[in-house]
């Protein structure tokens, strides 16, 4: 009988621990689904951030491009007035001459490139209004690239001219950034609008 006794004791505490490990497998369980799901949403989130630094530098890389395919073009670049007038007289230099159709050429060249300036503005703009909801740091990321461009557009009388619907009319082609453009760029900017540029007559 007493052995009995010592038998049944001894498997009490067998018992205890077993349902103590059983009862603890769900909880421990729950905590490294809780860090899994923590751990991926912070690597999606970096994940998104590098694409943004990506798309960011793709836009500029693409500008610096043109840049260097089509120097004449350097003025549209500048983002002070000093500058601006510096490259003008540089370029009116460089393409005293040209003959009319020459002219006409980098006036189209010019018009293209500008054209492309817009474009990776008004890209920025969406991908700054896409990224507002959902991440912040990524929406203060693109932010400071916008501002950048209001700054750049709002001190360059030929982008100026260009957008402007009594100017180059590009204004027509951007729709979704209009009033973005007109309450950042055009509504506070100084910059007189320059119809000429380095190769107008």
């Amino acid at each position: 009988m007493a052995d009995e006794e010592h038998k049944e004791e001894s498997r009490s505490p067998g018992k205890r621990w077993s349902f103590g490990i059983g009862s603890m497998l769900p909880v421990v369980a729950l905590c490294l689904s809780l860090v899994s799901l923590y751990t991926s949403e912070r690597a999606r989130r970096d994940v998104e951030r590098v694409d943004v630094i990506k798309t960011d530098y793709g836009f500029y890389h693409d500008l610096a491009q043109l840049q260097l395919q089509y120097p004449l073009t350097e003025h549209l670049f500048t983002v002070t007035g000093e500058t601006y007038d510096s490259n003008v007289a540089r370029i009116k230099t460089a393409s005293s001459s040209a003959n009319d159709q020459d002219r006409a050429k980098l006036l189209l060249q010019e018009r293209a490139v500008a054209h492309s300036i817009f474009t990776t503005y008004e890209e920025t703009f969406l991908l700054w209004q896409q990224s507002r909801g959902t991440d912040q740091r990524r929406a203060e990321l693109v932010h400071g690239d916008l501002e950048y461009f209001n700054e750049w557009l709002r001190s360059n009388p030929r982008l100026l001219w260009y957008w402007d619907g009594e100017g180059g009319n590009l204004y027509r082609e951007f729709a979704r950034v209009w009033d973005y453009y007109n309450q950042n760029v055009s509504k506070d900017s100084p910059t007189p609008k320059d119809p000429a540029g380095p190769f107008g007559h």
